[in-house]
């Protein structure tokens, strides 16, 4: 890092731990009336009940929705124009715009907020002070592009080559296709950074910091650029994926019970699936336990291995009663004793230990042989071959 970028680097740290969105709001709010006031911090979530409609402060003050919508618009009018505090607003756009220009000029919003407020000492209702000063004090050179079928909400500086950005996120999702599956990050930027496209346009994308980037921030840009998409999405375990996949973006009951089972790692009861995915949040539909339960017996890659116990297939696990699990042990390992015919038992089932007994005892198939040891009579599974 040249000398310049190391101090541009430290001039923005030490501007940014000075900025308080509140406080700077505050401020700026000083200069105007008590109705104003409230008015605006109604009508933009600026205070703890959140946003209002404008109808509903319309009831609180006895006045009209378009009344209201007047003294918000002539409110906003009056703080962007406050030439006293014209050096304060200066400032605090400076150093949000030294932010975008870090990630390349340009942030999905989340992803913004989670970034300014990780250097700020941070207050009650910074977030939304900060996108307020954002989108209605600030100038032209920061501004907002509303979600689209493209991108999430996104914040952007005015030097910022949308079209260059939207060619990136395409040449990205190309490199997750050829994974056929959700990747990592830093295997998805790895792989990026060895093709043509980058190789071609690497200037650019450095250009658009206003430092001499290095490795580190260039794959900040490009995962900001990533993030801008709504294409693509991060799954439960933190790779990246089209959204056109039921495994990144669920819609299916069925595809967010295998998320769940996955992500847990270990068989789940049915009514525990139904509350992770509700906790979870995919979207706003409920997850029934009754659903699910019947979703997990109709759908053969998932194994009933306890009472009201489901694992994943895909880990090994096979279909079938405790008693044809134990015959399948005794095919594979030959003679057992009750002690490690238990041990495996419990490896593929969540039954109690006097459930295997009982399946041992009661078998006709399963005779104890030589040294304790359970095996398969040779002459009750001729009879069954026979029959069959």
């Amino acid at each position: 890092m040249s000398i310049l970028d190391q101090v541009r680097k430290n001039q923005f740290q030490e501007s940014v731990s000075k900025f308080n969105p509140v406080e700077t709001l505050n401020v700026l709010f000083s200069k105007l009336n008590d109705k104003e006031k409230d008015i605006i911090k109604r009508r933009f979530g600026l205070n703890a009940e959140g946003r209002q409609t404008l109808e509903e402060i319309g009831q609180k003050y006895n006045i009209t929705r378009e009344r209201v919508r007047q003294i918000e618009n002539l409110s906003v009018k009056k703080l962007k124009e406050l030439q006293e505090l014209k050096d304060e607003i200066k400032d605090a756009e400076g150093v949000i715009t030294n932010l975008l220009e870090r990630y390349g000029g340009v942030m999905e919003e989340n992803f913004f907020l989670e970034n300014v407020l990780h250097y700020l000492e941070t207050h009650e209702g910074s977030d939304a002070a900060l996108l307020f000063l954002a989108e209605y004090i600030f100038s032209e050179n920061v501004t907002k592009i509303k979600q689209d079928k493209e991108f999430n909400h996104l914040w952007h500086t005015g030097s910022s080559d949308i079209e260059f950005l939207k060619k990136v996120i395409k040449e990205m999702i190309g490199v997750i296709e050829t994974h056929n599956e959700p990747v990592s990050l830093s295997e998805l930027l790895n792989d990026f950074k060895t093709s043509p496209f980058y190789t071609e346009n690497k200037d650019k994308i450095v250009a658009s910091s206003f430092l001499e980037a290095s490795e580190d921030d260039v794959d900040n840009i490009l995962e900001s650029y990533l993030r801008a998409s709504r294409k693509v999405k991060k799954d439960l375990f933190d790779k990246w994926g089209l959204v056109s996949w039921g495994t990144v973006q669920p819609k299916k009951i069925n595809d967010k019970i295998y998320l769940v089972l996955k992500k847990n790692g270990k068989p789940m009861h049915f009514t525990e699936i139904a509350r992770v995915i509700n906790e979870t949040g995919f979207d706003e539909k409920v997850a029934y336990p009754a659903t699910v339960h019947n979703e997990l017996i109709m759908d053969k890659k998932y194994v009933l291995v306890g009472r009201g116990i489901y694992a994943l297939k895909e880990w090994g696990y096979k279909p079938g009663t405790v008693t044809q699990v134990v015959e399948d042990l005794l095919v594979e390992y030959g003679p057992m004793t009750k002690e490690g015919i238990i041990e495996k038992v419990l490896e593929k089932r969540k039954v109690k230990k006097s459930t295997i007994y009982l399946s041992l005892m009661n078998n006709k198939k399963i005779v104890k042989g030589k040294n304790n040891k359970y095996e398969l009579s040779k002459t009750e599974v001729a009879k069954e071959e026979a029959g069959a």
